[in-house]
């Protein structure tokens, strides 16, 4: 299959031609996270798309990044430009583990990206801190604190979505 021209063919729509890519890297080594962390870091936004869903969809099914590419993942969160990318990579979070060393530049590029003016990239971004606060529990405190301040000024979705990565915690 040739994933990357599979991945053009998204008329920004139907996810049919990601599916089929998921569907396809089922057999391959890796499940073909490489590859499509490769894809991801094009500068065409449809392989960014295409690529993040199905790296998405991957770890849903319990086929995360794991090791180095987890730390590719969330290199591309700062490289990535189109929004559907973004968020992406911020739903695959949870499903990863975060690797110590790569704590803190995460924190930095998820406060950075609660300041996005799309709802869903902050509510994300947002349930992103959740998920380093529940990997280490000395972000807690100021993870809590990110959280109290959202709750005051955050859309009903944004707030939604923080409630869930606070019982995520518990």
């Amino acid at each position: 299959m040739d994933i990357a021209g599979t991945l053009r063919s998204y008329d920004g729509k139907r996810v049919a031609p990601f599916r089929s890519v998921a569907d396809a890297v089922r057999d391959m080594p890796d499940r073909g996270i490489p590859q499509l962390l490769d894809l991801a870091a094009s500068d065409e936004p449809a392989l960014q798309v295409g690529a993040t869903w199905v790296i998405k969809r991957l770890a849903e099914r319990g086929d995360a990044p794991t090791g180095k590419q987890v730390g590719l993942a969330i290199d591309l969160l700062e490289r990535v430009q189109a929004p559907d990318a973004v968020l992406h990579l911020l739903q695959t979070l949870p499903y990863v583990e975060i690797p110590a060393d790569r704590q803190a530049g995460l924190g930095r590029i998820l406060n950075r990206l609660i300041g996005s003016r799309r709802a869903f990239i902050r509510a994300w971004a947002y349930n992103g801190l959740g998920v380093l606060a529940a990997a280490n529990p000395d972000l807690r405190d100021e993870v809590e604190a990110f959280f109290d301040a959202a709750a005051e000024r955050e859309t009903a979705a944004v707030r939604a979505r923080i409630r869930h990565a606070r019982a995520d915690w518990g």
